[in-house]
């Protein structure tokens, strides 16, 4: 069996027990460096892996085992578990995760019901036609679509907000920001950041 399983923001404090549990009863555990460092207490056996072509082709080769398969955050929001589902022929099971978004609103006492979920994560989506489109929106960052990025296409489309950045959430190094777009033009953020966008 291949249990995908959700680590949440990335502490060891904001796993869920049934994640650990699951973990610990499978035969193996894989993913990639940042999520197997994140699990150095579970004691099932580890390997790393790089690209999703690679574990894709690990899980294809072994569905004899019960794998754990980790993915930050919750899988089934802009994770893995789609691009598994397409590449994969046997059983899995998902094990939910708590995700950054509601990890993050939670630090900044926010609410974050009617605001639009997105993600600049790999992808080249348009958050600008989002933005304008919704009232308020939280967006997962990368290192090309940066908060530094993101706020200067707000301040250059005279976007009037205020902005949320949180850095390495859960982590000892977790960093909140807040202040508008103009602030954090000329600013260098971790490659692991969440931006909530609240317009004016």
């Amino acid at each position: 069996m291949l249990y995908i399983v959700g680590l949440g923001p990335g502490a060891k404090d904001y796993i869920l027990d049934i994640a650990n549990k699951t973990m610990e009863k499978s035969d193996v555990v894989i993913g990639f460096q940042r999520a197997i460092d994140s699990v150095s207490h579970i004691t099932t056996p580890k390997f790393k892996f790089k690209t999703l072509s690679s574990i894709a082709i690990y899980l294809e080769n072994n569905k004899n085992m019960n794998i754990s398969l980790l993915a930050s955050g919750d899988p089934i929001f802009y994770g893995i578990t789609e691009y598994i589902k397409k590449n994969y022929s046997g059983e899995l099971k998902i094990i939910p995760g708590l995700s950054s978004f509601q990890y993050f609103m939670s630090v900044i006492g926010q609410s974050w019901h009617d605001i639009y979920l997105g993600t600049m994560h790999g992808r080249k989506n348009d958050f600008l036609e989002d933005i304008i489109k919704y009232s308020s929106g939280i967006f997962l960052t990368d290192d090309e679509n940066s908060p530094d990025i993101i706020c200067k296409c707000l301040y250059e489309n005279n976007i009037d907000a205020e902005v949320y950045i949180g850095e390495n959430l859960s982590y000892s190094d977790e960093k909140i920001s807040f202040g508008r777009p103009e602030e954090f033009i000329n600013l260098k953020f971790s490659n692991l950041s969440i931006i909530y966008i609240k317009k004016l």
